[in-house]
């Protein structure tokens, strides 16, 4: 049975229903408050002639958006705390931007999806498409998991990926890394080599377990929960009983006052990562071994390494004037 009230706390009039099949045990149910009563009145009138329908056993009706988007946040369980915070504020900020009269699941085209990211692109032109395409795949796992569930159209597969800009990414050259060696205290010193020499994220290198730190390799579950094993080289193995750990904040504020001392353009840790991944396509490695030691795919590493991977067969053809 459908009820409507007024929530004090919210400032809200909130409906609430819940109904069930009888032959087949589906259960329709859930909740949706709104800021003005009629809106409330006339959802409330819908709801309770779809109990009627569901309880009679003569339609199925697609779930409340609000119902789906708890089960989705249920099915992301699975990625990391930051991951899953990123697909929360998504999803919030997607379902907030449809209008109060798409209220179920099978409502939202694509027109809603591309009226999200025009908005978005309108409202700052700062936002770049990485950051849009960002949001686009979070709401194209969100459509594709209701649209399995309940068998509907999938409204996301006709709406395209944006045209990204080349990755603005900064890239320490040979010279300042030998340069912040030089002026590093141990303690910085010793994450610096560790962190150019295994190509780990900086939350990676944070939920590492001190016990870890032994051996000729160590394995990690990076981004996306994939598991990758990265041998330790010489340098690497020389350090390890004196590297400690540290959280992400830590690395950022350490190499932040380090390249003030080095003299050279303010990095983060993940630009050691690059500098792991661009010292080995300059020697030779071959770019699939590259992807599975950093954890991306192929098709990653090119879009980063565009510039290193287009000097590498700047002079290829030249092989063919001897033939």
């Amino acid at each position: 049975m459908a009820s409507l009230g007024y929530v004090k706390a919210l400032r809200r009039w909130r409906v609430r229903w819940r109904a069930t099949d009888r032959k087949t045990h589906y259960v329709f149910a859930g909740s949706r408050v709104f800021l003005e009563k009629s809106q409330a009145v006339n959802f409330y009138a819908e709801i309770e002639a779809q109990e009627k329908l569901v309880r009679s056993g003569q339609v199925v009706p697609s779930e409340s958006i609000d119902v789906v988007v708890q089960n989705f946040y249920k099915h992301i369980k699975r990625h990391t705390p930051r991951t899953q915070d990123h697909y929360r504020m998504v999803i919030r900020l997607f379902t907030e931007s449809l209008h109060k009269s798409v209220i179920r699941i099978h409502q939202i085209t694509h027109g809603h999806i591309q009226e999200y990211i025009y908005r978005h692109n309108y409202k700052d032109k700062r936002v770049k498409n990485r950051t849009l395409n960002a949001h686009l795949t979070v709401i194209k796992a969100f459509c594709r998991f209701y649209s399995e569930q309940f068998n509907i159209a999938n409204p996301a597969t006709k709406v395209k990926m944006l045209t990204e800009d080349p990755p603005d990414n900064r890239f320490i050259t040979k010279a300042e890394y030998q340069k912040l060696l030089d002026v590093a205290p141990p303690l910085a010193k010793n994450r610096i080599i560790f962190l150019a020499n295994t190509g780990l994220r900086a939350s990676e290198f944070a939920s590492l377990m001190p016990n870890s730190l032994y051996g000729r390799s160590i394995t990690i579950i990076g981004k996306g929960r994939r598991r990758r094993t990265i041998p330790l080289n010489k340098s690497v193995q020389a350090i390890l009983p004196h590297v400690q750990l540290g959280s992400r904040k830590a690395l950022i504020q350490q190499f932040s006052k380090l390249a003030q001392k080095a003299d050279i353009p303010s990095f983060g840790p993940n630009a050691l990562r690059h500098y792991f991944g661009t010292q080995l396509l300059l020697n030779g490695v071959p770019i699939a071994k590259v992807a599975k030691l950093m954890g991306n795919s192929v098709r990653v590493i090119e879009k980063h390494y565009a510039h290193i991977l287009t000097a590498d067969v700047a002079d290829a053809t030249n092989v063919l004037d001897n033939l």
